[in-house]
């Protein structure tokens, strides 16, 4: 079972690897093509059965999208994903842990 296991993920790690090496060529080569599969494979990911959870995960991509949008160099994208993933940490994450701490038996 370990060893399947093992061998599933060097797969999935060596498909991730073929994906990224073609988006990044892509993205350089032809950004508009870039950003229509980033969306379709944005938009597989968001086709989930729990309406909640999608509506919730749409509206978050979207503020990503609207911040990136405008962001000018890949330096300031880099600072503000930095910035976005930390905001979501400590204004989602942390939150849910403390309240899962901090519920009495």
């Amino acid at each position: 079972m370990d060893d399947k296991l093992t061998e599933l993920r060097a797969q999935l790690k060596e498909q991730a690897l073929k994906d990224h090496e073609r988006l990044s060529r892509l993205f350089i080569e032809d950004r508009f093509k870039f950003e229509l599969e980033r969306k379709e494979a944005i938009e597989k990911k968001l086709n989930i059965k729990n309406e909640k959870l999608r509506n919730n995960l749409i509206k978050l991509q979207k503020k990503w999208d609207d911040i990136l949008k405008n962001s000018g160099s890949s330096h300031n994208r880099f600072v503000l994903i930095q910035m976005l993933f930390w905001d979501h940490v400590n204004d989602h994450f942390r939150p849910a842990l403390n309240c899962f701490g901090s519920k009495k038996e």
